[in-house]
């Protein structure tokens, strides 16, 4: 995949010819304040697809550690999305 670097100055000043770009060649941009990397721009169905992925692997592993986990340290379902969403706060 290619990559496109931009600066937030860009981005303010191109927002729309940017958002075009994106959503034609499918090409995140990498967003840079003062030469340091700040954020990441792409077309929302991948990033929800990416999120959906992180997911999904998180699920996989904690299903995985529960299995190999003795009995009395398993938790509940509902013990271990409240961990998970606790992890994501912090």
């Amino acid at each position: 995949m290619s990559t496109r670097i931009i600066t937030v100055s860009e981005l303010k000043t191109q927002l729309g010819v940017l958002m075009a770009e994106l959503e034609e060649r499918g090409v995140p941009l990498y967003v840079t304040q003062y030469g340091k990397p700040k954020a990441v721009l792409a077309r929302y169905d991948e990033y929800e697809a990416l999120v959906t992925k992180i997911e999904d692997l998180e699920d996989l592993l904690a299903m995985r550690e529960a299995l190999l986990a003795p009995e009395e340290e398993a938790v509940s379902l509902e013990e271990y999305e409240r961990q998970r969403a606790a992890r994501v706060r912090g």
